[in-house]
């Protein structure tokens, strides 16, 4: 997708590589220890943690977004901590006494209340697959928009200073997530240059 909106992504290995030079992407497809245990054998958690002290732009993408709790349901392993909440996972039967059907997968309508994004992003739909959620209760968890999942309710975007977190998947989002990764580049370069 980034490559469809006139970008060159470069997928880094190790935190060494992370050089701050242009807006970084945390993607994520996975489960929440293994990907904690991986940023830290890749040395990739320091480096992001003072990227993140520069209000570097950031965006977290599903389990990118997740990581930027401090610890998961789904198991052991600190995450980034950006964020003062935890990570859940849904449950079997929600709030209105239905069962609900894990991971939630599905097209769900989005549009961010103004001015809780740095971006514009017209109103549309985005695609979400996940069966953990950033918990949005917490006052300080830093969630700036939520949906709704039978009756849960969950962080859909989450926000810690310049790093933004999205629990849907903008890459599998057709125009509407084209349109969401195209406004956080444009604004994600205009943060480096004012750094």
């Amino acid at each position: 997708m980034l490559s469809r909106i006139g970008h060159v992504p470069r997928v880094l290995h190790s935190g060494s590589e992370l050089t701050g030079i242009n807006p970084v992407l945390l993607p994520g497809v996975g489960h929440f220890s293994q990907a904690a245990a991986a940023l830290d054998r890749a040395g990739f958690r320091e480096p992001l943690n003072t990227l993140h002290n520069r209000n570097w732009p950031i965006l977290g993408i599903c389990l990118g977004a997740q990581l930027m709790a401090q610890g998961s349901e789904e198991g052991e392993g600190c995450g980034l901590g950006w964020i003062a909440t935890r990570v859940l996972r849904f449950p079997s039967i929600g709030p209105l006494g239905t069962a609900l059907r894990v991971p939630h997968m599905a097209w769900q309508a989005f549009s961010p209340p103004d001015g809780v994004l740095p971006f514009s992003v017209p109103a549309g739909r985005m695609y979400f697959a996940h069966s953990f959620y950033v918990d949005p209760v917490p006052s300080a968890s830093g969630s700036v928009c939520q949906s709704e999942f039978g009756g849960v309710r969950f962080s859909s975007i989450v926000r810690a200073g310049n790093a933004i977190g999205a629990q849907f998947h903008p890459e599998k989002s057709h125009r509407h997530g084209k349109a969401f990764l195209s406004g956080w580049f444009a604004w994600g370069k205009l943060i480096i240059e004012s750094l």
